[in-house]
């Protein structure tokens, strides 16, 4: 029979930032932790209290609303066993930005400042937590509106893991389409869909731009360099309903705006010869092309001024406030 101490090991070690951590490591944690049971209904965390303590889920399933309810602008997601929950604000020194409800009976583990201190000292855990993180904020952040140029309003936000479904839709993006992007490749595979909405916001991030009622207009991301740090690689992707709106042009502003802020000084892309749109815009901000290999030309720029593609000072300004909201110094 397991002792106490023993389960709440047994326990950490299903979390998800914690599976690849050494048992020493879990040990040293679960001294710092205590147990707890929550009926269903039960609220586990409250938005706007401070920030004292953390959870980590092992079994059951909570609700995460952020926003205000009154104000129609509340937005849920649901968590389940393995999950951390109220990180965010110990990681941001602010108060809680969501209430966290119980769906079902759950049980956990709870644990103080100086738990969450050890628990990021585990190797590999810091990263793996602000991760998580941002991914949240990002599911959170209302998008900054935008007009496309045949007047249709538009917003853009970061992308979250939420968008996977959306890229797999085959009705969104017809075989051309993905041909272009994908430099041949015509299916968006889950893999494919999750390494492209599960970033970091940092060396990898991507705007998406969405319609009224939410619907998926396209996105623009960049990829840093892993031998350069001023280098990162640009790709755009645009649905076929929103190609030719001048969707493009205010996507390649806005994740230069992400990538100056970022600390990427210059883009490089690699482009069918064939995609006159994505090259047209590249063009306009001053590339140099060059074959890369049959077909693809490859082509590098310094990141442009947003201002040269149809972002206006104020919606710079929400674009820049959006990724200070982003930001999480642990």
């Amino acid at each position: 029979m397991l002792s106490d101490r023993d389960a709440i090991v047994a326990d950490l070690a299903r979390c998800e930032v914690l599976t690849a951590a050494a048992r020493a490591d879990l040990e040293s944690l679960a001294r710092l932790l205590t147990s707890f049971a929550a009926p269903a209904g039960t609220v586990l965390l409250r938005r706007g209290e401070v920030a004292g303590h953390f959870l980590l889920m092992t079994s059951g399933r909570a609700r995460v609303a952020s926003g205000e309810e009154e104000e129609g602008a509340q937005k849920a997601a649901v968590v389940a066993e393995g999950s951390i929950l109220g990180e965010m604000a110990l990681l941001r020194g602010t108060r809680r930005s969501a209430t966290i409800t119980a769906i079902t009976e759950t049980r956990g583990l709870k644990g103080g400042r100086a738990a969450f201190t050890r628990l990021l000292a585990i190797p590999g855990v810091l990263e793996k937590v602000v991760a998580t993180a941002r991914q949240r904020l990002a599911a959170g952040i209302v998008p900054v509106p935008v007009t496309l140029r045949d007047g249709t309003a538009a917003g853009l936000r970061p992308v979250y893991p939420g968008d996977q479904q959306e890229l797999m839709r085959g009705e969104l993006f017809s075989a051309q389409t993905r041909y272009r992007r994908f430099l041949g490749r015509e299916q968006v595979t889950p893999a494919l869909a999750r390494y492209l909405t599960e970033v970091d916001y940092v060396d990898h991030f991507a705007w998406v731009a969405v319609a009224s009622a939410d619907i998926w207009a396209g996105g623009a991301t960049y990829v840093r360099s892993a031998s350069d740090r001023a280098l990162a690689d640009i790709s755009f992707l645009i649905t076929d309903e929103f190609q030719g709106r001048g969707l493009g042009t205010l996507l390649m502003g806005a994740v230069a705006i992400a990538a100056r802020r970022n600390g990427i000084l210059r883009f490089s892309a690699d482009v069918l010869a064939e995609n006159a749109p994505m090259r047209a815009i590249l063009d306009h901000a001053g590339i140099g092309w060059e074959p890369a290999e049959y077909g693809v030309m490859h082509g590098s720029v310094v990141v442009p001024d947003p201002g040269k593609f149809g972002i206006a000072p104020g919606t710079a300004a929400a674009l820049a406030a959006v990724m200070e909201e982003m930001k999480i110094r642990p």
